[in-house]
């Protein structure tokens, strides 16, 4: 799980980072609008921690632009804005909690665990403008239903968890395949050259890319 928390006080950070750090996720966190939006257009988290008061914007408008294209992405408001107004006011437009500051190290990790527990259980997987029903194994690219074979969906699924990460073909064999005997390369290369085109008869952004002398990775056109 990868979170993306955006608070430009060092020491709320700093706690922000170490009880993130104690539960086991992945984290990055942003002092500017600018700085999360920029990482934000390469990859989207699971969860977003986002201030309002920040020096550059304001984190109702990161708020309103990360809703504008994921309507799903979870997003807690921590603020020092305590009134009921400015309350009313972020979860209109699209938070999913606000927490206070000051605040307490086990209810902020109460109110993540709470919305996590949540995109645990969600069927869909998005990624830009692939969308992935994984109860149903029902693939939507640019708005178009694709049809994979079995083995292509298994590889599609681990090159789509695994975003943005190079993968060997060793690594790809030994998850999909659940062996580390490679035997005939050409079956994986064959495999994502038909994923390649079934993206590309759709107008996908999402392309494989190939890491030549080390295997694939997932990216965005």
């Amino acid at each position: 799980m990868l979170i993306y928390f955006v608070e430009d006080d060092q020491s709320i950070s700093y706690i922000i980072d170490k009880t993130l750090e104690k539960m086991g996720l992945e984290r990055q966190g942003f002092q500017t609008g600018k700085e999360f939006l920029d990482a934000y257009a390469k990859k989207e988290p699971n969860l977003i921690l986002l201030d309002i008061m920040l020096p550059d914007t304001s984190g109702l408008e990161l708020l309103k632009k990360v809703r504008e294209t994921n309507k799903e992405l979870p997003i807690i408001i921590v603020s020092a804005l305590f009134s009921e107004m400015d309350k009313v006011i972020a979860l209109d437009a699209g938070a999913d909690d606000y927490l206070t500051k000051p605040f307490g190290i086990l209810e902020l990790t109460s109110r993540i665990q709470a919305k996590l527990r949540k995109v645990s259980s969600n069927k869909i997987i998005k990624y830009h403008d692939v969308e992935i029903d994984t109860k149903k194994h029902k693939v939507i690219a640019a708005g178009e239903e694709i049809i994979f074979t079995n083995k292509e969906y298994e590889i599609f699924m681990y090159l789509i968890k695994k975003n943005d990460e190079v993968l060997s073909k060793e690594q790809i064999f030994l998850d999909v395949w659940r062996t580390s005997f490679m035997g005939e390369t050409r079956a994986l290369d064959m495999h994502v050259k038909a994923i390649r085109k079934k993206l590309a008869d759709v107008n996908s952004k999402v392309v494989i890319e190939t890491v030549y002398g080390v295997g694939y990775k997932l990216g965005v056109e």
